[in-house]
Protein backbone atom coordinates (compact mmCIF):
# COMPACT_ATOMS: atom_id res chain seq x y z
CA UNK A 1 0.00 0.00 0.00
CA UNK A 2 1.72 3.15 -1.20
CA UNK A 3 0.79 6.22 0.82
CA UNK A 4 1.71 9.89 0.85
CA UNK A 5 2.33 11.63 4.19
CA UNK A 6 -1.09 13.26 3.87
CA UNK A 7 -2.84 9.95 3.21
CA UNK A 8 -1.00 8.39 6.14
CA UNK A 9 -2.15 11.17 8.47
CA UNK A 10 -5.73 10.93 7.20
CA UNK A 11 -5.95 7.16 7.67
CA UNK A 12 -4.37 7.39 11.11
CA UNK A 13 -6.76 10.13 12.18
CA UNK A 14 -9.77 8.22 10.84
CA UNK A 15 -8.76 5.00 12.66
CA UNK A 16 -8.38 3.29 9.32
CA UNK A 17 -4.61 2.70 9.12
CA UNK A 18 -3.15 -0.81 8.88
CA UNK A 19 0.59 -1.32 9.32
CA UNK A 20 2.37 -4.64 8.78
CA UNK A 21 5.83 -5.13 10.28
CA UNK A 22 8.09 -7.55 8.42
CA UNK A 23 11.65 -8.71 8.96
CA UNK A 24 13.72 -11.44 10.56
CA UNK A 25 12.91 -12.92 13.96
CA UNK A 26 14.37 -11.02 16.92
CA UNK A 27 14.53 -7.76 14.92
CA UNK A 28 12.05 -5.92 17.14
CA UNK A 29 8.71 -6.37 15.35
CA UNK A 30 6.93 -7.54 18.49
CA UNK A 31 8.33 -4.69 20.59
CA UNK A 32 7.21 -2.11 18.03
CA UNK A 33 3.77 -3.66 17.54
CA UNK A 34 3.17 -3.68 21.29
CA UNK A 35 4.22 -0.04 21.47
CA UNK A 36 1.63 0.78 18.80
CA UNK A 37 -1.02 -1.15 20.73
CA UNK A 38 -0.47 1.37 23.54
CA UNK A 39 -1.89 3.96 21.09
CA UNK A 40 -5.02 1.81 20.69
CA UNK A 41 -3.84 0.01 17.55
CA UNK A 42 -5.46 -3.41 17.39
CA UNK A 43 -2.54 -5.82 17.36
CA UNK A 44 -2.42 -9.12 15.49
CA UNK A 45 0.55 -11.26 16.55
CA UNK A 46 0.95 -14.00 13.95
CA UNK A 47 3.27 -16.04 16.20
CA UNK A 48 0.58 -16.05 18.89
CA UNK A 49 -2.14 -17.05 16.42
CA UNK A 50 -0.07 -19.94 15.07
CA UNK A 51 0.78 -21.11 18.58
CA UNK A 52 -2.92 -21.12 19.45
CA UNK A 53 -3.73 -23.14 16.33
CA UNK A 54 -1.05 -25.66 17.32
CA UNK A 55 -2.51 -25.82 20.84
CA UNK A 56 -3.43 -29.52 21.04
CA UNK A 57 -0.23 -30.70 19.38
CA UNK A 58 1.90 -28.59 21.70
CA UNK A 59 0.01 -29.67 24.82
CA UNK A 60 0.54 -33.34 24.00
CA UNK A 61 4.29 -32.67 23.89
CA UNK A 62 4.28 -30.55 27.03
CA UNK A 63 5.14 -27.47 24.98
CA UNK A 64 4.03 -23.87 25.39
CA UNK A 65 5.28 -20.55 23.98
CA UNK A 66 7.07 -19.43 20.82
CA UNK A 67 10.34 -21.12 21.81
CA UNK A 68 8.51 -24.41 22.16
CA UNK A 69 6.87 -23.88 18.76
CA UNK A 70 10.46 -23.74 17.51
CA UNK A 71 11.16 -27.06 19.25
CA UNK A 72 8.06 -28.57 17.63
CA UNK A 73 9.08 -27.27 14.21
CA UNK A 74 12.63 -28.52 14.68
CA UNK A 75 15.86 -27.77 12.89
CA UNK A 76 16.11 -28.35 9.13
CA UNK A 77 18.24 -31.45 9.66
CA UNK A 78 15.64 -33.14 11.91
CA UNK A 79 13.17 -35.72 10.62
CA UNK A 80 10.00 -33.84 11.54
CA UNK A 81 11.09 -30.57 9.96
CA UNK A 82 9.80 -31.01 6.39
CA UNK A 83 6.31 -32.03 7.50
CA UNK A 84 6.10 -29.46 10.29
CA UNK A 85 7.42 -26.69 8.03
CA UNK A 86 4.54 -27.34 5.65
CA UNK A 87 2.00 -27.34 8.50
CA UNK A 88 3.43 -24.12 9.92
CA UNK A 89 3.14 -22.29 6.60
CA UNK A 90 -0.43 -23.50 6.13
CA UNK A 91 -1.35 -22.15 9.57
CA UNK A 92 0.38 -18.87 8.81
CA UNK A 93 -1.60 -18.48 5.59
CA UNK A 94 -4.84 -19.20 7.45
CA UNK A 95 -3.97 -16.61 10.09
CA UNK A 96 -3.25 -13.94 7.50
CA UNK A 97 -6.42 -14.67 5.52
CA UNK A 98 -8.48 -14.13 8.70
CA UNK A 99 -6.66 -10.85 9.29
CA UNK A 100 -7.44 -9.76 5.71
CA UNK A 101 -11.12 -10.49 6.32
CA UNK A 102 -11.02 -8.35 9.46
CA UNK A 103 -9.38 -5.49 7.55
CA UNK A 104 -12.09 -5.53 4.88
CA UNK A 105 -14.96 -5.73 7.36
CA UNK A 106 -15.31 -2.01 7.99
CA UNK A 107 -13.91 -2.01 11.52
CA UNK A 108 -12.95 1.50 12.65
CA UNK A 109 -9.60 0.67 14.26
CA UNK A 110 -6.00 1.30 13.45
CA UNK A 111 -4.29 -2.08 13.10
CA UNK A 112 -0.73 -3.36 13.42
CA UNK A 113 0.21 -6.82 12.13
CA UNK A 114 3.26 -8.41 13.73
CA UNK A 115 4.19 -10.95 11.05
CA UNK A 116 6.55 -13.88 11.46
CA UNK A 117 9.97 -13.86 9.84
CA UNK A 118 8.72 -16.58 7.50
CA UNK A 119 5.93 -14.46 6.01
CA UNK A 120 7.71 -14.28 2.65
CA UNK A 121 7.67 -18.08 2.36
CA UNK A 122 3.85 -18.15 2.28
CA UNK A 123 3.83 -17.20 -1.40
CA UNK A 124 3.41 -14.14 -3.59
CA UNK A 125 -0.40 -14.23 -3.43
CA UNK A 126 -0.43 -13.86 0.36
CA UNK A 127 2.34 -11.24 0.42
CA UNK A 128 0.66 -9.17 -2.29
CA UNK A 129 -2.65 -9.36 -0.42
CA UNK A 130 -0.88 -8.08 2.69
CA UNK A 131 0.56 -5.25 0.59
CA UNK A 132 -2.90 -4.44 -0.75
CA UNK A 133 -4.47 -4.23 2.71
CA UNK A 134 -1.68 -2.59 4.72
CA UNK A 135 1.39 -0.40 4.70
CA UNK A 136 4.32 -2.83 4.87
CA UNK A 137 7.26 -1.65 6.96
CA UNK A 138 10.43 -3.71 6.64
CA UNK A 139 12.70 -3.58 9.69
CA UNK A 140 16.02 -4.29 8.00
CA UNK A 141 18.92 -6.01 9.75
CA UNK A 142 22.32 -4.58 8.87
CA UNK A 143 25.22 -6.64 7.54
CA UNK A 144 27.01 -6.07 10.85
CA UNK A 145 24.21 -7.88 12.69
CA UNK A 146 24.46 -11.21 10.89
CA UNK A 147 26.82 -13.04 13.24
CA UNK A 148 24.96 -11.79 16.29
CA UNK A 149 21.64 -12.90 14.78
CA UNK A 150 23.00 -16.38 14.11
CA UNK A 151 24.33 -16.66 17.67
CA UNK A 152 20.93 -15.53 18.98
CA UNK A 153 19.21 -18.10 16.77
CA UNK A 154 21.35 -20.87 18.28
CA UNK A 155 20.92 -19.57 21.82
CA UNK A 156 17.19 -18.95 21.69
CA UNK A 157 15.69 -20.61 18.59
CA UNK A 158 12.62 -19.10 17.01
CA UNK A 159 10.44 -20.90 14.45
CA UNK A 160 12.41 -20.49 11.22
CA UNK A 161 11.29 -21.70 7.81
CA UNK A 162 14.32 -22.62 5.72
CA UNK A 163 12.60 -23.73 2.52
CA UNK A 164 15.28 -25.20 0.25
CA UNK A 165 18.11 -23.01 1.54
CA UNK A 166 19.48 -25.61 3.95
CA UNK A 167 21.67 -27.89 1.83
CA UNK A 168 24.25 -29.74 3.98
CA UNK A 169 27.48 -30.83 2.37
CA UNK A 170 29.34 -34.09 2.83
CA UNK A 171 31.28 -34.38 6.10
CA UNK A 172 29.70 -31.21 7.52
CA UNK A 173 28.27 -31.28 11.03
CA UNK A 174 24.77 -29.98 11.50
CA UNK A 175 26.10 -26.85 13.19
CA UNK A 176 28.57 -26.22 10.38
CA UNK A 177 25.80 -26.55 7.80
CA UNK A 178 23.56 -24.16 9.74
CA UNK A 179 26.33 -21.58 9.99
CA UNK A 180 27.13 -21.80 6.28
CA UNK A 181 23.50 -21.69 5.12
CA UNK A 182 22.19 -19.03 7.51
CA UNK A 183 23.67 -16.09 5.53
CA UNK A 184 22.05 -17.52 2.39
CA UNK A 185 18.72 -17.54 4.20
CA UNK A 186 19.26 -13.90 5.19
CA UNK A 187 20.07 -12.97 1.58
CA UNK A 188 16.94 -14.70 0.29
CA UNK A 189 14.75 -13.14 2.97
CA UNK A 190 16.20 -9.68 2.38
CA UNK A 191 15.43 -9.83 -1.34
CA UNK A 192 11.85 -10.93 -0.63
CA UNK A 193 11.25 -8.47 2.20
CA UNK A 194 12.52 -5.67 -0.05
CA UNK A 195 10.26 -6.80 -2.89
CA UNK A 196 7.10 -6.47 -0.82
CA UNK A 197 8.02 -3.57 1.49
CA UNK A 198 6.45 -0.14 1.05
CA UNK A 199 9.16 1.40 3.18
CA UNK A 200 12.37 0.08 4.71
CA UNK A 201 13.55 1.14 8.17
CA UNK A 202 17.11 0.06 9.03
CA UNK A 203 17.17 -1.44 12.51
CA UNK A 204 20.26 0.60 13.35
CA UNK A 205 18.32 3.81 12.66
CA UNK A 206 15.78 3.07 15.40
CA UNK A 207 16.46 4.90 18.67
CA UNK A 208 16.75 2.59 21.66
CA UNK A 209 13.40 2.16 23.44
CA UNK A 210 11.64 4.11 20.69
CA UNK A 211 8.07 5.09 21.55
CA UNK A 212 4.95 4.58 19.45
CA UNK A 213 4.50 8.21 18.42
CA UNK A 214 8.18 8.52 17.49
CA UNK A 215 7.95 5.34 15.41
CA UNK A 216 4.86 6.60 13.57
CA UNK A 217 6.65 9.87 12.82
CA UNK A 218 9.65 7.93 11.48
CA UNK A 219 7.34 5.90 9.22
CA UNK A 220 5.60 9.02 7.93
CA UNK A 221 8.91 10.71 7.08
CA UNK A 222 9.99 7.57 5.20
CA UNK A 223 6.97 7.60 2.86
Amino acid sequence: MKLSEEEFEELLGNNDLAISLIGMSNIGKTYLSRKLSELKFKRFGCDDIIEAKLGDKLKKMGYKGTNDVARWLGQPYEKQFTTNQKTYLQLEKQALIKIFLYLTNGNQENVVIDTTGSLVHTGADVCLALKEHSLIVYIEAGEDMREEMFEQYLKEPRPVIWGKVFQPQDQETNQEALKRCYPKLLDLRNSLYTRYADITVPYNSLPKNIGAEEFLELIKKSL
